[in-house]
Order: structure tokens, then sequence, then C-alpha cells
């Protein structure tokens, strides 16, 4: 699976825009239309030639990104104890955000989607009506803030190595280092955007916390 010059660049188009549009739609719809153009590019035939950036190695990701969890006999990537400690944190972070809105009056049926602001803000997303008085209860709980700001950080990095696993186990199967060079391209992109677009972004309803990064990762079936 190679992406061509003119693809890559319609990609960065399109990002840019879905950068534009992620601020004002529900999570999900985002995640979906991201994935779903993704996989439009994917199946492209045609392998480029590239002289910007290299495809590191499995050893060379596992310095900077994996750790121990890179396994270098079998040269793959075990993410299973992160991601059951990052769903469990994520669960109790849930119950607990449920518990103080419920003692604020605050009602979860429309679902509540949060983001983190550049300066650590909890953003709420406006559209929900009652955004103001939600962002006032974490203004007036820094323990609460920070909580969410830790558990949106671990479900990013979880989001992160598994797209970092996933390329680590296409680049095991590559025959040749342009193919190698193009793999790294499409995964080197969504490892960025991960870490750009969506990170810190988690919406809360009544069914529990859906993170908008997994969820681009499980409608591309990499997480």
């Amino acid at each position: 699976m190679t992406t061509s010059a003119a693809a890559r660049a319609t990609f960065g188009e399109v990002m840019t825009a879905h950068q534009t549009v992620a601020a004002n739609t529900p999570a999900v719809a985002t995640a979906q239309k991201f994935a779903e153009y993704l996989k439009e590019k994917q199946p492209a035939n045609t392998t480029t030639t590239t002289t910007s950036g290299f495809a590191p190695t499995p050893e060379q990701l596992a310095k900077s990104l994996f750790g121990s969890a890179y396994d270098p006999e079998t040269k793959t990537v075990r993410l299973d104890k992160l991601a059951g400690e990052t769903a469990k944190r994520t669960a109790e972070f849930a119950e607990r955000l449920a518990a103080r809105l419920s003692a604020a009056s605050i009602d979860q049926t429309p679902p509540i989607e949060l983001s983190v602001g550049l300066d650590g803000r909890i953003i709420v997303d406006s559209t929900h009506p009652q955004a103001a008085q939600i962002t006032k209860l974490f203004e007036d709980d820094s323990a609460l803030a920070q909580a969410y700001r830790n558990v949106a950080a671990q479900n990013d990095h979880l989001a992160t190595l598994q797209a970092g696993a996933a390329y680590v186990k296409e680049w095991n199967s590559a025959k040749t280092d342009a193919e190698r060079q193009t793999i790294w391209n499409r995964y080197g992109t969504l490892m960025e955007r991960l870490s750009s677009m969506f990170s810190g972004r988690m919406t809360f309803g009544t069914a529990g916390a859906i993170v908008e990064s997994q969820q681009i990762l499980r409608r591309m079936d990499l997480a």
C-alpha cells in the first residue's frame, strides 16, 4: 500500500481543512471523516522515491518511542499492558466526571466534548447547552482539570504508540527501502496528526468516554 506525491499533497490540504472543522465538529464525526480519507488514499499502487526524511528502523523507534514495549527478538511492539491501564484510568475518570456533573445538575445526554488548549485550559465544545457551567466546573477544580489532562495525554500517547506499532509491522513485511520510505511517509504523517490535530480531545456521555485519537485508529483497524 503506497501513496503518490500528488496524493500526499492533497492529504496535507485536506488535513489543514479538517483542522478547522475539528474545532466545531463532534469527535466521532471528525474521526470518521479523517479515517475514511486515509483509507481512500492507502490502496494506491504507485511507489514514490522521496528525498525528505528517512524511514526509521524498528530499533531506532524503540529508542525514541517504544522503550521496553519493543521486543527485539520478535521485532514487535507489545502494548497490551499499557492499553489495559489506559482503558482503566479512562473509565475511572469518566465515572469521576459523571459524578461531578450530576452533583452540579449538568446533563450528559448531549455528549460533552473536551479538549486541552495550548495554555493547558480545558476547553468545552460550545455547542453543549451547558458549556459555560462545565467550563466553570473545571476552572474551580484544578484537580479535576489535571486529571483530565493526564488521562487525555495517556490516551494520545497510546494512540501514537499504536500507530508506530502498525508502522513496524508493515516495515517488517516491506521488501525494499523504497517501500519502507513510502510506509513511513504515511505513518509519520498519521502520528504527526494524532499529536496535533486530535491531541487531548475526548467526548463524555451516558455511555462513557470516547477518545478521538483511539476512534481514528479503530476505524483504520490499527487499535
